[in-house]
């Protein structure tokens, strides 16, 4: 009866390819207004990820910045009530619309709240 009530948890991956030397800081230490100043590369001091399940735009700039992908999980409920309306389309690839989504500083202690892992691929 009680394994009846518990109810699957849908979960979204969100990527981040964070630049050479930032990767490990931000699994550590989470996302930081400093680290996202509001001047180039980050103008608008939004942290930047590969939209939901779709590691392909992060696997394109760890290209160049060579340390790894950031994944974040947060449950389907959360998601939906703080990032999706921040999904954008980022381009069509092999005839898929990939999205990016652009979190602003002031949901970084909403998104530090879930679990990140740092991949080296």
């Amino acid at each position: 009866m009680q394994s009846e009530q518990l109810q699957s948890v849908q979960t979204i991956t969100i990527y981040k390819a964070p630049q050479k030397g930032k990767g490990q800081k931000l699994l550590d230490e989470g996302f930081q207004p400093v680290d996202f100043p509001y001047n180039p590369p980050y103008v608008d001091g939004s942290c930047y990820f590969a939209g939901p399940n779709d590691r392909s735009i992060a696997e394109e700039f760890n290209q160049s910045y060579q340390d790894g992908i950031l994944e974040v999980s947060i449950d389907q409920a959360n998601y939906d009530k703080y990032f999706k309306q921040l999904e954008f389309r980022y381009d069509e690839k092999d005839n898929c619309e990939r999205i990016e989504v652009v979190i602003p500083q002031s949901l970084f202690p909403v998104l530090n709240q879930f679990p990140r892992v740092l991949k080296s691929r």
